[in-house]
């Protein structure tokens, strides 16, 4: 049997993880080298010059662009 952490609220979706400021302000796009926005609903980090979507899994940023997302 497995005990909820205590003031968890039953049905509540879990926070996402935050990034820490420090490593977005030194992170830049792999492809592009150009500043990344912090997207933190969909845990992603955002390069509008390569329209590319880098993952964050388990905070951390997965900085490939193999891994990105195109965005439209």
């Amino acid at each position: 049997m497995t005990e909820k952490p205590k003031g968890s609220g039953g049905n509540k979706a879990p926070e996402p993880s935050r990034i820490d400021p420090r490593l977005l302000e030194i992170l830049v796009c792999p492809r592009t080298k150009t500043t990344l926005e912090y997207d933190a609903q969909n845990q992603e980090l955002i390069s509008r010059a390569a329209k590319l979507a880098y993952p964050i899994r388990d905070g951390i940023p997965i900085m490939l662009p193999e891994e990105a997302r195109p965005l439209e």
